[in-house]
């Protein structure tokens, strides 16, 4: 199934070998730095009690940042391959420490990942959490509209759905290298198209938002360095590498056109989008019947 949804078609098999690439690696810095942002905004999301289901970018460093703003709460990891995170837990106190300890709880929290990218069964029963937190994972997914139809089916009534994406600006700054090369560069759909979907796929109230970051690097190199760790290539049709020496140095050239001319570093853009929205509760009685206002029609004259 293709996502009409997304203008290019991504690919589970590449998402999937990224993943097992970026498993034992740092942490992505832009990672870290939207899941801080994401626990900021999320304060002022009150969910109804229930677990935590994490579907998105899995590193040990984010998820228990996650953890600790859900500390009471059941995690649930989601990811392409399976997998065990040690997490990092908040310090705490000597008493609590001890109490810890004599309820049998050495060494440190873990939560197990389960294998899920793009089957049909999903692993997460039918209303059984009250939270689905997913940093920078639905613009790589093949098939988003799937994902969140079964976010929603996991959700209790009134469960919340916290999530981030790149939007359309992002890496915009690269389209003459990608050109050269003969490469496309993922879109990226924007925060309205995201909120639109929200609706179709059951959500209620969806709250958009959207900020641009700038980086800056000192050379090229550093710059797709950064680019082939944070996004990579999903895309169905990649290319499987370079075309030749003599376009790589021409394509290399464009980058160099990057550079302020008052700090003399390279700019690269990201946009990032954020939303929430929250699952629709079902209210009504059985004597109560729903028609669309399309069947309805005028009235019709008297005789």
């Amino acid at each position: 199934m293709v996502s009409a949804f997304m203008a290019q078609a991504r690919s589970a098999n590449a998402l999937a070998r990224q993943w097992g690439r970026r498993a034992g690696r740092a942490q992505p810095f832009i990672l870290q730095e939207v899941e801080s942002r994401m626990i900021a905004r999320a304060q002022i999301m009150r969910p109804v009690e229930g677990g935590v289901l994490h579907h998105g970018w899995l590193h040990p460093a984010s998820v228990s940042a996650v953890h600790n703003l859900f500390m009471d709460r059941e995690m649930i990891a989601l990811a392409p391959l399976p997998g065990v995170i040690t997490l990092e837990v908040e310090a705490v106190s000597p008493v609590t420490a001890l109490l810890n300890r004599f309820r049998n709880k050495p060494g440190k929290p873990q939560i197990k990942s389960h294998e899920w990218l793009n089957q049909a069964a999903f692993p997460v029963p039918a209303e059984s959490i009250g939270m689905v937190w997913s940093p920078l994972w639905l613009h790589a997914h093949p098939e988003p509209e799937q994902c969140l139809q079964h976010w929603n089916e996991s959700l209790k009534p009134e469960g919340g759905l916290f999530f981030s994406v790149f939007g359309p600006d992002t890496l915009r700054e690269l389209a003459p290298f990608a050109a050269l090369l003969g490469a496309e560069l993922p879109q990226f759909p924007d925060m309205h198209d995201w909120g639109d979907l929200l609706g179709r796929q059951g959500f209620s109230d969806p709250v958009m938002e959207m900020e641009r970051i700038t980086l800056t690097y000192q050379t090229p190199q550093t710059l797709l360095a950064d680019c082939r760790a944070l996004f990579g290539n999903y895309l169905h049709n990649a290319r499987p590498g370079l075309l030749g020496k003599r376009r790589h140095k021409a394509a290399m050239a464009t980058l160099e056109d990057l550079r302020d001319p008052q700090n003399g570093r390279l700019n690269l853009t990201l946009e990032l989008v954020y939303g929430h929205a929250w699952k629709v509760r079902k209210n009504m009685s059985p004597k109560e019947v729903a028609v669309p206002l399309s069947s309805i029609g005028g009235r019709k004259p008297l005789k």
